[in-house]
């Protein structure tokens, strides 16, 4: 050990070094913040009041945000359900007409049209 006057300290004296250093920045901050030991169960009572509004803003955007899924799987279901719908009346339109192009009367017709589309047809290239 060395002679230059150091002295071994024992544990419990650490111990209370450390308490007291501890209690003497708690010290300071209270009175750097001003803040006594009424105003700490008051803001305590803010933050707990902040917190439970925190929490039931987040149940609320978690609801919006449930009720915003569901409605878009609703709108996904009809639009699905349309396009079927749609697929089906074009289908329909389709055979509706082949069945007019099968005719003898649209046959007739494209018969007796056919020199006026020739003479259109050279009309509008020349």
């Amino acid at each position: 050990m060395s002679d230059n006057g150091s002295q071994i300290v024992s544990p419990s004296d650490l111990r209370d070094a450390s308490r007291e250093r501890l209690l003497a920045e708690i010290g300071l901050l209270q009175h750097q913040y001003n803040i006594g030991p009424g105003d700490l169960q008051v803001q305590i009572t803010q933050l707990k009041q902040e917190l439970a509004n925190s929490e039931m803003r987040l149940l609320q955007a978690r609801d919006y945000a449930k009720g915003c899924a569901a409605e878009l799987g609703e709108a996904q279901a009809n639009f699905a359900i349309h396009q079927q719908l749609a697929d089906r009346q074009v289908l329909q339109a389709r055979k509706k007409n082949q069945a007019i192009y099968a005719t003898r009367t649209w046959k007739m017709g494209r018969l007796v049209m056919l020199p006026a589309r020739i003479l259109r047809r050279l009309l509008n290239v020349g």
